[in-house]
């Protein structure tokens, strides 16, 4: 790892840390705030493993400053299985999106729930998808999906480009000197949140 990749891990792990006490407020004044007329385009947002909602709440703020106000987070059970927490992600889209047409960003094992979601619901449920420094498998399908890694991830390391199907993403990007913190904050990572949001939107 390099000395620039390791300052954006420490960087960005300061930053999630420092989220956990804001999220305590964000989370009272949330009930103090309707949700009326939020009904377009909801985007989800789900943690990776041992992480919660605050890590995606400086994540939230900017896509929030793009236009897309109707934010939620899904948050699961640490030791639950992946399918079941594709299915309790199911039970919150129903919420946020009876009609369907969700944007789902998730970032690692939030990633994963994600997809497994996207490739069960039924057509149309799901606009965008947008993993970061998710786990896949070489065999998957996910036509959806925009993948995106960091070069120096030591937990999800980047799928070798020889060994990726047409199948396997709909679009990947390798971000470069960045590990498996900071790919979730790295510039070309929100700029492509932006860009799928808009190209998707209702």
């Amino acid at each position: 790892m390099t000395s620039r990749t390791a300052y954006r891990e420490l960087a960005t792990a300061g930053l999630l840390l420092a989220s956990y006490p804001v999220d305590l407020l964000a989370r009272q004044s949330e009930r103090l705030l309707p949700r009326i007329g939020l009904l377009r385009d909801p985007v989800i947002l789900a943690h990776g493993l041992g992480g919660s909602r605050a890590n995606f709440l400086a994540f939230a703020a900017y896509i929030r400053l793009t236009g897309f106000s109707n934010i939620s987070f899904f948050e699961y059970p640490r030791r639950q299985s992946i399918v079941d927490s594709a299915r309790q992600l199911e039970e919150l889209v129903k919420e946020v999106a009876p009609a369907g047409g969700v944007h789902l960003i998730g970032h690692s094992l939030g990633g994963t729930i994600s997809r497994v979601f996207t490739a069960m619901a039924p057509r149309g449920t799901v606009r965008s998808l947008i993993t970061i420094g998710s786990p896949y498998s070489f065999s998957q399908t996910s036509l959806q999906e925009f993948a995106i890694f960091g070069d120096e991830d030591a937990i999800v390391p980047a799928p070798p480009p020889e060994m990726v199907s047409e199948q396997m993403f709909r679009r990947m990007v390798v971000l470069d000197d960045t590990g498996h913190l900071a790919a979730l904050y790295h510039p070309e990572t929100l700029r492509v949140a932006a860009s799928e949001l808009r190209l998707n939107r209702e």
